[in-house]
């Protein structure tokens, strides 16, 4: 649709000629164009001063063609689309300044910080802050505040053959652009404060029972471990004892774990954008051996190395985080996800990590450098939770499907069909993805018992399954448990199963029966935990 100007804007289209944009709009063609059409000629918007100013000359316009044109647009269109015009671009807008915190940061965390960071700073250089920047390394400074130009970091990241990043495919020019426009602006740091170190303290009595977000079944299947915000408890399974209240510094815990030597107990969380934290205790007595910290901000599931000297972590940055027992070794960081790596798990030879998380990608990695073998899958949603068998890999995640992907197939090498320019690759994926049934809802918790044949599933719906990894086969269910529930584990033989709820709940189950061993809340709750165990027990 058109809108027809009046021969006096005509004419002072002509009178115009020095600002060709502005009388390109409002006179191309003898009309007004629609925004759409015009700015796909590359035209401009009439400015909102110039459009009021000549209000008048519109008003007379219309007044002379009212009789002729009843037609036409009215002169309340008219207004609405110049006002839209002019609102939109009377003047150029300015160049976003580029931000450290939100334009600078993300690049380097995402490219660089697995090899300058804090607790890695090779070659003396950290990348975590842009104090550490600035100090530079063992070749220098890195950067000359309002020079990019004599720059080492856009030096190193610049050219065909970039210096860095090493072992990874060269920065954008979109990226490049914007460490080079923050450079240019002189560097400015819009990092905020350092946020004070805020002691974590369990509550001896919670006014709500808060939420179980990881159990496991220590080896000998006689106690069991529960992450209860921030404090382990260990409950015994066959007696009434109190359970034993271990306190850490994490603010959340999203993972405890028995080692498979049965002596170390591991409960890994942190703060979220503070800190992520793993504490070793002596598995007998709850005393700390020691306690690592890990990158600035919270850990996610993880799984022991089968030799028990170090557990493998997700993290919030994208990498997964080795890290050792003894405080004295170092801790490793591999970098294989763009978004947050929400679950881990070891091959029982040790040779190899399964992970996943919110990036929707299944990946396999080398367990001791870390190289990447191979991406097994890319889901429609974020995947929550992996295992692996000797023969298998497991994912399950929000698209409620249980995957199995057979490791000797997708690792093998990549096949092609036809020969010369027809030769194509075999979609390889049907030949080693087995899928399990689809759940009843969304997968929050996935487990694997400890002799790797069977695997539990549970989430945002009624049930727990439970299946035979080796023929896809359900072997049990457990039905009318307090959804959702965010963990789930196997003793060592899968004959029971503990679950961890929203709700504060901790039950026990028999398998494959389903019989109902234990249910309680395991820390003290004001007024209502015992009426909350006997509830979801179903039990007056």
């Amino acid at each position: 649709m058109a809108f027809f100007v009046s021969p006096a804007l005509q004419d002072w289209g002509k009178a115009e000629k020095g600002h060709e944009r502005f009388r390109g709009l409002a006179l191309f063609g003898g009309h007004v164009w629609p925004r759409a059409k015009a700015l796909g000629e590359g035209l401009k918007p009439l400015p909102g001063n110039l459009y009021h100013s000549l209000f008048p000359a519109l008003k007379g316009w219309a007044n002379e063609r009212k009789t002729l044109r009843r037609t036409a647009v009215s002169l309340s269109m008219l207004l609405l689309c110049g006002l839209a015009f002019g609102t939109a671009l009377s003047a150029p807008a300015a160049e976003p300044k580029v931000s450290y915190r939100n334009d600078v940061q993300p690049i380097l965390k995402r490219h660089c910080w697995a090899c300058h960071s804090a607790s890695k700073p090779k070659g003396k250089l950290n990348l975590e802050t842009v104090p550490g920047m600035r100090k530079g390394g063992r070749n220098g400074t890195l950067f000359v505040a309002g020079k990019p130009d004599e720059s080492l970091l856009i030096e190193s990241i610049s050219g065909p053959e970039p210096a860095m990043p090493q072992k990874q495919a060269p920065l954008s020019t979109e990226k490049i652009d914007i460490l080079r426009k923050w450079i240019e602006a002189g560097a400015p740091d819009d990092s905020p404060a350092d946020k004070p170190r805020i002691e974590i303290k369990a509550p001896a009595t919670y006014t709500f029972a808060p939420a179980i977000t990881s159990v496991a079944w220590s080896i000998d299947g006689k106690r069991v471990a529960a992450a209860c915000r921030g404090e382990v408890v260990i409950l015994d399974v066959e007696s009434s004892a109190p359970p034993l209240r271990l306190p850490t510094a994490s603010d959340l815990l999203t993972h405890v774990e028995f080692s498979p030597d049965g002596k170390v107990l591991a409960a890994a969380g942190g703060a979220p954008g503070q800190y992520g934290e793993v504490r070793f205790l002596d598995a007998a007595s709850g005393k700390l051996l020691s306690a690592r910290r890990v990158g600035k901000d919270t850990l996610f599931r993880g799984n022991f190395a089968p030799d028990s000297k170090a557990i493998a972590l997700g993290g919030a940055d994208g990498a997964v985080h080795v890290v050792p027992v003894d405080e004295k070794q170092p801790i490793r960081r591999f970098e294989l996800h763009s978004d947050w790596v929400l679950a881990v798990a070891y091959t029982p030879d040790g040779k190899m990590l399964v992970t996943a998380g919110r990036d929707k990608a299944t990946k396999v990695a080398n367990a001791q450098s870390g190289e990447l073998l191979r991406t097994l899958d890319n889901s429609t949603e974020l995947i929550s939770g992996v295992a692996a068998d000797n023969l298998f890999a497991l994912s399950a995640g929000r698209a409620r499907s249980l995957i199995t992907y057979e490791l000797k197939i997708a690792l093998a090498g990549i096949q092609l069909t036809g020969g010369g320019n027809d030769a194509r690759p075999i979609n390889r994926r049907d030949q080693y993805a087995r899928p399990i049934e689809s759940q009843a809802g969304e997968v929050l918790a996935l487990a694997i018992s400890g002799d790797h044949k069977l695997a539990a599933v549970a989430g945002n719906f009624g049930e727990v399954r439970v299946y035979r990894i080796a023929n896809r086969q359900r072997v049990a269910l457990v039905g009318k448990v307090p959804a959702p529930v965010y963990a789930v584990s196997l003793n060592t033989s899968g004959s029971r199963l503990a679950l961890g709820s929203k709700s504060g709940l901790v039950q026990l189950y028999e398998l494959p029966s389903g019989k109902l061993l234990k249910s309680l809340v395991p820390v003290p709750v004001a007024g209502g935990a015992q009426k909350l165990s006997q509830a979801a027990a179903g039990r007056p």
